[in-house]
């Protein structure tokens, strides 16, 4: 047999081996390939991409200025809070993070999605949310969704002055108040700022330096809080006390004719502007009436001083009834001949509109318009009111009998004021002052006084008032022990809308204290009381009530609370009830700024612990939690806080703060 052939052997391993060698020869030249591709060829895209995903030019904007009393009490200011904003070409599925994004903020789910799909590179979704709600949002991760940092208005006072604040829109625009008659003091500057986002989309920066370069400037009021809340709280007594509509306070230094208390009611709280919709209207500032009795001081004085009556002149009184050109007169009272200083001190209609004819229209008219009556005051309020002073053309002979004792003459509750600061200051008229300063800002020179009555003729009249309250005149319940009071009720008909004069009244009463040496002019307005329509009886004690309070605190009398010696008041402040019922803070001081230190914030069942923070920080930590604020003590820094921190809230959030002097404070 023949022997088979047999060739050489193929080399697997050098085929194995070359193949291995092509693969990994490929894939490197496939890598290096798409390296020098998305290096080199698409690199410099792809870089702009990524520094628009992480940097980016924004308009940021500082935070709007505070507005505080004459003592630092903070009654606006700004705290950061959430907004929830979208780059809905980022968000994969608008229809799912439109419902979850909906049961958290308690928006439409509809809405949110129709905002989603707008094809608007950025959309807002909700503004200004609880930090409850803005930790729902962040745990959701949706990307595309993103929590931006915005200022938020606060009033942390409450219904103090409320309806004089007045308030912001959601961009924190002023729109009422002073907080729109001061826009261009306290709105915050704007700059584009290129700045960093996280890999959530969270801003990083700008500097804490370069938004407090961007802030508002603050606003001091002449406001006194502790006076302005003496004077709600005895306004609120008045108006409840008296079944009545509404009603006006006023209180006013006489050395310097500075606001140290403006008061309306029912009260306006800015924080719940929805729910208090329709009480805040600036009845002080808006409102005219017919002022009733409390004219007659300025029509005696203008007598006085024309020499028409002196003190000692008597005038007959018609024994109560008396007609003038067929239309009739009457006293309360049938009151025979009075001596001049008696029909100040009775208020007798009668009387004052004999003495108003002998005066005669023009040279009544002239000390109107020399008392400011019939023009605003110029307060810094674009709604207030002139009043209304009919041409003396048209005065008849019981149009001026009428607006002797009060009737056919609209005022204003500044003008009022600023009539009795007139004889206050022995016969010398000043402005009125509502600003203090806006930071160095000039808000114009002081006017020059204007002298409207003599020296005598102005101090006769006060102790024609003295004798209102001090003797058997109609102001007795606004006696204080120890301290001599002068002041005019007035008990004015309102007009009838049907014509004439209803059964509806306006109980008021305006005051002097001390007479002797005037501090203080305080001036309360009832609207509408139903239990007693006199305003001896309505309104003077309560106006005594601020006066005590005044008096107080200006070291002129013994402390009291309440209206009741320190011994009285012990008792009261062992019950439960008394924090309820004294609702008077002391001052908080102006913030520290540059404080960058993290601050706890709570949830949304528990109260967070705000002791040891400044006044600002604890607001920044409440706030945004819903929660409403008083404020006691004369510092800082929280001291005490109730409720205690980590309880359960309360009904209605509310959160009272004690403040203590920061360590080291002299």
């Amino acid at each position: 047999m023949a022997k088979a052939k047999t060739g050489p052997k193929r080399d697997w391993f050098r085929v194995k081996a070359l193949f291995v060698a092509v693969f990994f020869a490929s894939v490197l030249t496939a890598a290096w390939g798409r390296a020098y591709w998305l290096q080199v060829v698409q690199g410099p895209e792809l870089a702009r991409k990524a520094q628009a995903q992480h940097w980016t030019s924004e308009q940021i904007s500082g935070r709007r200025g505070a507005i505080m009393d004459r003592n630092g009490v903070l009654l606006a200011t700004s705290v950061n809070v959430a907004s929830v904003s979208a780059r809905p070409a980022e968000v994969a599925d608008p229809a799912q993070a439109a419902v979850r994004l909906g049961k958290i903020l308690g928006i439409s789910p509809e809405h949110i999605a129709r905002q989603l799909r707008s094809g608007r590179k950025f959309v807002w979704i909700a503004r200004k949310i609880s930090d409850a709600q803005a930790q729902a949002v962040r745990e959701l991760g949706i990307a595309g969704i993103f929590l931006e940092n915005e200022s938020a208005r606060q009033y942390p006072q409450g219904v103090v002055a409320g309806q004089l604040l007045g308030f912001v829109d959601v961009d924190g625009v002023g729109i009422e108040g002073l907080e729109r008659e001061f826009e261009s003091v306290l709105k915050p500057s704007q700059a584009k700022f290129t700045v960093q986002r996280d890999a959530q989309g969270n801003r990083l920066g700008p500097s804490p330096a370069d938004l407090e370069a961007l802030s508002g400037r603050a606003l001091q009021l002449t406001l006194d809080v502790q006076v302005q809340v003496a004077a709600e709280e005895a306004l609120e007594r008045a108006v409840l006390g008296s079944q009545a509509k509404s009603g006006m306070c006023m209180v006013v230094d006489v050395a310097t004719g500075e606001i140290l208390a403006w008061a309306n009611y029912p009260f306006f709280n800015p924080n719940m502007r929805s729910k208090d919709r329709g009480q805040w209207r600036n009845r002080i500032a808006t409102d005219i009436f017919e002022p009733g009795s409390i004219m007659k001081p300025f029509v005696m004085a203008a007598a006085l001083e024309e020499r028409v009556c002196s003190p000692t002149q008597s005038y007959f009184c018609e024994n109560g009834q008396w007609s003038v050109a067929g239309k009739r007169i009457k006293d309360t009272h049938a009151y025979g001949s009075l001596p001049v200083n008696k029909i100040l001190r009775y208020s007798s209609n009668i009387g004052m509109a004999k003495i108003g004819l002998e005066l005669g229209g023009p040279r009544l008219r002239k000390y109107l318009d020399a008392l400011g009556l019939g023009k605003p005051t110029g307060l810094p309020l674009s709604g207030e009111a002139a009043g209304l002073v009919k041409p003396l053309s048209s005065w008849r002979k019981v149009e001026q009998a009428n607006i002797s004792f009060g009737q056919g003459i609209g005022v204003t509750m500044p003008q009022m004021m600023q009539a009795y600061l007139t004889l206050a200051r022995e016969g010398e008229r000043i402005p009125l002052r509502l600003v203090r300063d806006a930071e160095n800002a000039s808000l114009g020179a002081p006017a020059e006084p204007i002298r409207v009555f003599s020296r005598q003729t102005a101090r006769t009249v006060l102790n024609m008032l003295a004798e209102v309250v001090e003797e058997d005149g109609t102001g007795t319940l606004a006696r204080i022990q120890g301290v001599r009071v002068g002041g005019k009720t007035g008990t004015a008909q309102k007009a009838s809308a049907q014509g004439g004069y209803g059964s509806d009244y306006l109980a008021s009463f305006f005051a002097v204290l001390p007479v002797d040496q005037p501090r203080y002019v305080v001036g309360m307005v009832v609207d509408t009381p139903r239990t007693s329509h006199y305003g001896g009886v309505v309104a003077a004690p309560e106006v005594r009530n601020v006066g005590v309070r005044l008096l107080t605190l200006a070291g002129m009398l013994q402390p009291m609370v309440d209206g009741k010696l320190l011994a009285e008041a012990a008792s009261l402040q062992s019950k439960p009830e008394y924090m309820q019922r004294t609702k008077i803070s002391a001052a908080v001081v102006k913030p520290q700024e540059g404080t960058q230190e993290k601050i706890p914030s709570g949830n949304a069942t528990e109260v967070p612990d705000v002791r040891g923070l400044t006044v600002r920080e604890a607001l920044e930590v409440l706030v945004p939690c819903g929660a409403t604020l008083s404020v006691a003590g004369s510092g800082s820094v929280v001291e005490r806080q109730l409720p205690v921190a980590g309880g359960s809230w309360p009904e209605g959030k509310e959160v009272r703060l004690w403040l203590a002097r920061e360590p080291g404070d002299g």
